[in-house]
């Protein structure tokens, strides 16, 4: 057995010796061949040397004796020799690699080598030489520090590792000074490195400028100028191969002084033609220093601020550097310049990312040429329409502009490039938009035609994309499927917009003098083509879908050119009503129920609703039988969803207001109240928006437990437009009420908005048809509703109307014969007061103060629609006394306070919110409110004891009295806030009740020390010049209003509290009325406890300042005489205090007397 494994040994040695002799001859190959017939016989011996020894063993043993033979103990120590052999052997033939320069092989030999022998100095040396030879200096550095660890004192190791951390240094510093942006920019201009790495180098300077915000440098150093003139070049060559002329680089501007070298670059890069790939970097270089990025904006509220109105119609800010590079720009390259070059690369041909793969013909950095055109087409696009937006006011008469985005929309080969069209062309038309009425109007011209139809024609191709999904749903994945509908629909959405804004802006009638572009001829040479007849029924169908989509546009963009062409055009709405019933040709071609039905029965509802906005348009709706369409149409509850029969019950809903007829034609079409509670019901299901069939979600399981829940946003306004336009009808109203399911109608309604407020998802739209409808249910025909006035409305009719004067403006209109009168628009009866009674109650019942101080308060805040209609709607609630005290637990403080607050401009409403927040304060307890509630409730109705209702004067006088008895806190705020001098207006009318509010005020005003300590100080400085101060002779002669008890005693009770200053009580008797405290004395009766307390209360502050001096002693005795008069009506309290003076005064004279008595002895 030792014997063979010896031989084995020794064969392997001596083809290990053939192979170091071919080694040292300089026979690398011969070495390898030898090394590697070595590692084979080495495999070999090891696979077959436990059957070789075992055959052995079993021949010299008999057949009882190999049952119990033990395994061979040398195996282990052979196997362990013929892997370190192994070893060796694979590392001298990685040597051998290493000298034929083949050093993956190497790193190979000696990975297998350390595997074999961890151990094996050799082996870890050797690898890191072929990963140095690599470039690999990492691992290298890993491998020597391995290799000294092992063996510390290898001197080759040492000064290896010294050499590789120096090149790791250089190679640093080196890495460093090419990130250098003028290192960047270099290598991006340099045609003798690969496509690849110029790209590569552009798009990191493209970022590293722009994270860095080094703008106003990368100009200034000249850059932007470098690669504008690299750009100019390319298209300049290309002209002048194809004989074509065109400026050359010698009418560039002259090279500023900063810039030396800049002539000379550009000489140079001329004769250079640009790959295609660094083109596309190149324009994204410029594109990324031209753009306004969002990120730029550091402030956080200034991004808050983004999505208001003020911002949205500001006019556009753009940073400093980005307006001198577009600048800069905007000399190198004309619109002209950008027109060429558009038409050159559209030329070449352009194709999408996702088209056919890449082969060594077509392709250039990773993709299709075609491709990189398209991505240059793309950024140039966009770059230009930053230019461009210098120019903004004219951008009408830049032909080229126009010219370019028009190419770019007919680009259908790659969507890409119309997307940075349209974003180009939104661009400037935006910043025109904000421009206002500050610079001259946009005027119809050839260019701008020709950009809406081509923007058109978009919307109709990504129209017959998105209608085609059904027949192509089988052909792709379901996540390439969604990506490319959501490409499609983006790119429709973007376009459509743009088509907004440009007809918006050619509508605008601030146009001076300037004759207004003939948009009736605009709008039916856009239209005209999309509702012609069509001979494939399939086509028709889709056709017609543009065209809707089309007309619901110039809707949202000019409503009255909308108008105008729907009235010229009669034949139009009869085809809308086929299209919304059925589809315009879905029959003959078999589209019923298909995606292009769909969108087309969507479509044509987006117009018949906008439609209903009109009077005569709604006129000839129903003259065309509109409502059994619809109501067909909404009771297909097999093929239409939620959304859908949300929109038409909307629209029919809409009609049911037209007038009595109509009304009840649609109610006998269609069942409200089936359709509410199958919405409600879906809603509950989905728990989202409903176009999609959704499991039971735990949105419905809040619901059943009366938690809010959340719904899509359009599902639940249409929801809310339904049941705005059917709370109209008293009808409707009664069904509420009477009906098993309207409560749970109601309940369903408020919690989705409960759950829409809270997380502030519900539009401005939304929350004001919520609250609206609520208002409108708790309206009864008896309450009035006036024309709502704007304070300092411009134009308005009713802007310098008092109530007075509507109110005689009322009378005489309804005197007006029936001729004479405008025809109404829509009829309605909201029931009686009895019925809108019931129904505040019920909505009390479920939490509907709640449900309107979420929609309120909630952020971002509402509009003033929405606060006027809070504001009705609590101030119904808090007519009847019951509902104010849940008003309060609800929040309706806080909701009216946010109102009243919101609705400066609008003094009606306003007046709305405050007095229901006066009944609030007049019979609930103040202390309920919270501390900031109660003082905010000061400043909010101070304004109603100047109101020229007496109504709200008194109810305003009551609700500050009752607030200014919770803390001193409060009755400073009324101080300082003119309350006083409110109440002391209220004093000099004729109405009783009105002067006793004003002094019950003044009483509770007078508990304040400050209000004390000032009239005090008033006193003192009038009584130096012997004057009487007004207020407080006021009161006085209150004192005697004995035919108006309630005003007596609050003047008494003024008078008591003011008398507790020092001041007061030192100046009062000096007043000529004083003696009326004393003679209201005398003429109160038994029964009247409170003012007979008062007024001793009054006089006993007198006499306590009195008696601490001898000046007022004769005014002093009268008190005493006084109280000695009326001293058998005094009880309580009264009766107490007299005492105490009589007392005192018996003393005192007791005293007086003993000391003048002379002595007897």
């Amino acid at each position: 057995m030792e014997d063979l494994s010896n031989a084995m040994l020794a064969r392997l040695q001596a083809l290990k010796e053939e192979g170091n002799a071919e080694f040292k001859r300089g026979k690398f190959e011969s070495a390898i061949e030898a090394y590697s017939r070595c590692l084979d016989d080495a495999s070999d011996t090891l696979d077959k040397e436990p059957d070789v020894l075992g055959g052995a063993c079993a021949a010299s043993l008999s057949s009882s004796d190999s049952q119990v033979a033990e395994p061979r103990k040398e195996s282990p120590a052979i196997l362990k020799r013929v892997a370190e052999l192994k070893a060796q052997i694979l590392c001298n033939r990685a040597l051998c690699y290493q000298r034929t320069k083949q050093f993956a092989a190497a790193e190979a030999d000696c990975t297998r080598a350390i595997a074999l022998h961890p151990a094996y100095v050799k082996s870890y040396y050797r690898r890191a030489v072929a990963l140095d030879a690599q470039g690999r200096r990492k691992e290298c550095v890993e491998d020597l520090q391995t290799c000294l660890r092992l063996q510390p004192g290898n001197k080759e190791a040492q000064e290896m590792l010294a050499g590789v951390r120096d090149k790791v240094m250089k190679e640093e510093e080196t890495r460093v000074e090419e990130q250098l942006p003028e290192n960047l920019l270099t290598a991006g201009l340099n045609d003798v490195l690969t496509a690849s790495k110029r790209v590569a180098s552009l798009r990191q300077l493209g970022a590293f400028v722009q994270e860095r915000k080094l703008r106003r440098q990368f100009l200034r150093d000249g850059g932007l100028r470098r690669v504008a003139v690299a750009l100019k070049s390319q298209m300049d060559s290309e002209l002048e191969g194809n004989g074509q002329p065109h400026r050359s680089l010698e009418s560039l501007p002259e090279t500023t002084a900063s810039d030396p070298v800049a002539s000379e670059e550009s000489k140079s890069s001329a004769d250079a033609v640009l790959p295609v790939s660094v083109e596309a970097a190149c324009w994204e270089l410029l594109l990324s220093v031209v753009q306004q990025h969002q990120a730029d904006d550091e402030d956080d509220a200034n991004k808050a601020l983004q999505t208001s109105v003020e911002a949205v119609n500001a006019p556009l800010q753009v940073d400093a550097p980005v307006l001198e590079c577009r600048q800069a720009l905007s000399g190198l390259w004309t619109p002209n310049d950008f027109l060429v070059r558009l038409r050159q690369l559209l030329r070449a041909g352009v194709a999408r990312s996702d088209g056919l793969a890449a082969t060594a013909a077509n392709e250039e950095a990773g993709k299709l040429r075609t491709v990189w055109r398209g991505e240059a087409c793309d950024r140039l696009l966009r770059t230009m329409g930053c230019v461009v937006q210098l120019q903004a006011a004219q951008f009408d008469e830049d032909a080229s502009f126009l010219e370019a985005c028009a190419a770019g929309l007919e680009c259908i080969d790659s969507r890409e490039v119309q997307r940075a069209a349209v974003a180009a062309l939104v661009g400037v038309a935006d910043a025109r938009r904000r421009l206002g009425g500050r610079v001259a109007a946009v005027r119809l011209r050839h260019g701008l035609e020709k950009c809406l139809e081509d923007a058109l024609q978009v919307v109709s191709d990504a129209e017959h994309e998105l209608a085609g999904e059904d027949a192509r749903s089988q052909l792709a994945t379901a996540s390439k499927k969604s990506d490319r509908l959501e490409a499609v629909s983006r790119l429709q959405g973007q376009t459509e917009y743009l088509i907004i804004t440009l007809i918006a802006l050619l509508a605008d009638k601030d146009r001076g003098k300037e004759e207004p572009p003939d948009m009736s001829r605009l709008v039916d040479q856009l239209l005209s083509p999309y509702f012609r007849p069509c001979a494939d029924p399939e086509e028709s169908v889709v056709t017609l879908t543009v065209g809707l989509k089309a007309l619901r546009l110039i809707l949202t963009a000019a409503r009255e050119v909308a108008r105008a062409y729907l009235i010229s055009a009669s034949s139009i709405l009869p085809y809308l009503l086929a299209a919304a019933a059925g589809g315009v040709g879905t029959a003959q071609s078999g589209a019923a129920g298909t995606a292009a039905h769909r969108r087309q029965q969507e479509a044509a509802l987006e117009v018949l609703l906008a439609c209903m906005d009109f009077p005569e348009l709604r006129a000839t709706l129903l003259e065309a039988n509109a409502v059994p369409v619809f109501a067909k149409v909404c009771s297909e509850s097999a093929n239409v969803g939620c959304w859908m029969r949300a929109r038409l019950a909307a629209a029919l809903a809409r009609l049911s207001v037209h007038d009595e007829d109509v009304r009840i034609q649609v109610f006998d079409s269609i069942d409200f109240y089936d359709v509410l509670d199958v919405l409600v019901s879906e809603i509950r299901a989905a728990g989202g928006d409903g176009r999609q069939v959704a499991e039971p979600s735990t949105e419905a399981k809040n619901a059943q437990k009366g938690q809010p829940m959340a719904v899509g946003e359009e599902t639940f306004r249409f929801l809310l437009e339904i049941f705005f336009f059917l709370s109209l009808h008293g009808d409707f109203k009664a069904r509420l009420v009477t009906g098993k399911k309207g409560a749970r109608v109601l309940r369903t309604l408020l919690q989705v908005a409960n759950g829409a407020g809270k997380k502030g998802a519900s539009s401005s739209l939304t929350r004001y048809l919520l609250l609206q409808s609520l208002c409108n249910i708790m309206r009864s025909r008896e309450d009035r509703q006036r024309q709502r006035r704007r304070k300092g409305e411009v134009g308005s009719p009713l802007a310098d109307v008092d109530d007075e004067q509507l109110q005689q403006l009322e009378e005489l209109f309804k005197k007006l014969p029936e001729g004479a009168k405008p025809a109404a628009n829509g009829e309605v009866d909201l029931g009686d007061k009895a019925l809108a009674t019931q129904l505040r109650d019920m909505l009390l019942d479920l939490n509907v103060v709640h449900a309107i101080a979420v929609n309120v308060c909630a952020t971002p805040p509402p509009s003033s629609n929405v606060l006027c209609a809070a504001a009705q709607a609590l101030k119904f609630l808090c007519e009847d006394s019951r509902h104010r005290g849940r008003a309060v637990q609800e929040g309706g403080i806080r909701t009216l306070l946010v109102a009243a607050s919101g609705l400066e401009e609008f003094p009606d409403d306003q007046r709305n919110a405050r007095q229901a927040a006066a009944q609030l304060c007049i019979t609930t307890n103040p202390a309920l409110f919270s501390y900031r509630e109660s003082l905010d409730l000061v400043p909010c109705l101070a304004p109603l004891l100047k109101d020229r209702h007496e109504l709200l004067q008194y109810e305003g006088a009551l609700a500050l009295t009752n607030l200014c008895a919770l803390s001193e806190e409060v009755r400073m705020r009324a101080w300082l806030g003119g309350v006083w001098e409110g109440f002391e207006d209220l004093m000099f009318g004729e109405n009783e009740l009105l002067r006793a509010a004003g002094l019950e005020g003044w009483c509770n005003l007078s508990a304040s020390p400050t209000v004390q300590a000032e009239i005090g100080k008033k006193m003192e400085r009038f009584a130096a010049e012997k004057q009487e101060v007004q207020d407080v002779k006021l009161l006085l002669a209150f004192t005697r209003e004995t035919n108006n008890p309630r005003a007596q005693s609050a003047a008494v009770a003024a008078l008591a509290m003011l008398l507790a200053n020092e001041k007061v009580a030192r100046c009062l008797p000096a007043y000529s009325l004083f003696g009326n405290l004393a003679l209201s004395l005398e003429e109160a009766k038994a029964e009247q406890e409170a003012l007979i307390v008062r007024c001793v209360s009054a006089l006993y502050n007198v006499w306590i300042e009195l008696s601490s001096s001898e000046a007022g002693t004769e005014t002093r005795m009268q008190i005493v005489k006084t109280l000695q008069r009326n001293q058998q009506k005094l009880t309580g309290d009264a009766q107490h205090l007299a005492k105490e003076v009589l007392t005192a005064e018996l003393s005192q004279t007791n005293t007086h007397t003993k000391e003048s008595t002379p002595d007897s002895s």
